[in-house]
């Protein structure tokens, strides 16, 4: 057996995150707008940001929109079965420091921190040059910078994360329209109320 075999941090990241799936994450802004999606396991890929190692050849795959084959169910299922996407692998890749603090730092406790104050609205990419997507970014500060919880909505309107990731700077959040975060509440997969936290 290969070392690999025993030391995976991306299996073990995909099975801590697995554990909260289909949990429900409800934001209430201290405008009384509020909004919620669920954590789904296709979210995964994009979450930890495997999108970007593009000197792979399966993520490069998996980045082109005409394949349709090599989706995020596909890449956790190579995660799954440690074929072609183990944590040596992708640390193998010249494009890794690029994700490397948001590797180190995913997590489920992360994902349902109860300490996310403030949330962007109508998050505007251009100013920056992002290709990110989200609509909202949720984000709290920690000793060394911040951490953003990223949420767009599909063509339906669905709300999803997108993406999760630290930020050594206040970069995403210069000139950006920001509000507080009021109450958080989390539901479980069977719709019972798993975590609530009363900020304002």
């Amino acid at each position: 057996m290969y070392m690999e075999d025993y030391l995976n941090q991306l299996l073990d990241k995909f099975n801590e995150y697995k554990s909260i799936v289909n949990y429900c994450m409800e934001y209430i802004f201290e405008d009384d707008s509020v909004i919620s999606f669920k954590l789904k396991q296709t979210d995964f890929p994009h979450l930890l940001g495997l999108h970007k190692l593009i000197d792979i050849p399966i993520i490069r795959q998996f980045n082109d929109k005409n394949n349709l084959v090599i989706g995020a169910k596909y890449i956790n299922s190579k995660i799954k079965n440690q074929e072609l996407l183990t944590e040596n692998i992708i640390k193998r890749s010249i494009y890794f420091p690029d994700i490397e603090v948001r590797f180190n730092s995913f997590s489920k406790d992360n994902i349902l921190t109860m300490s996310y104050t403030d949330v962007i609205v109508d998050f505007n990419a251009s100013l920056i040059g992002s290709n990110l997507k989200a609509k909202y970014i949720l984000f709290e500060k920690k000793k060394q910078g911040y951490n953003h919880l990223c949420v767009a909505e599909d063509g339906n309107g669905k709300k999803y994360a997108e993406s999760f990731f630290h930020d050594s700077t206040d970069l995403y959040l210069r000139n950006q329209k920001t509000i507080k975060v009021k109450n958080i509440r989390v539901y479980d997969n069977f719709g019972d109320l798993y975590l609530e936290d009363v900020l304002l």
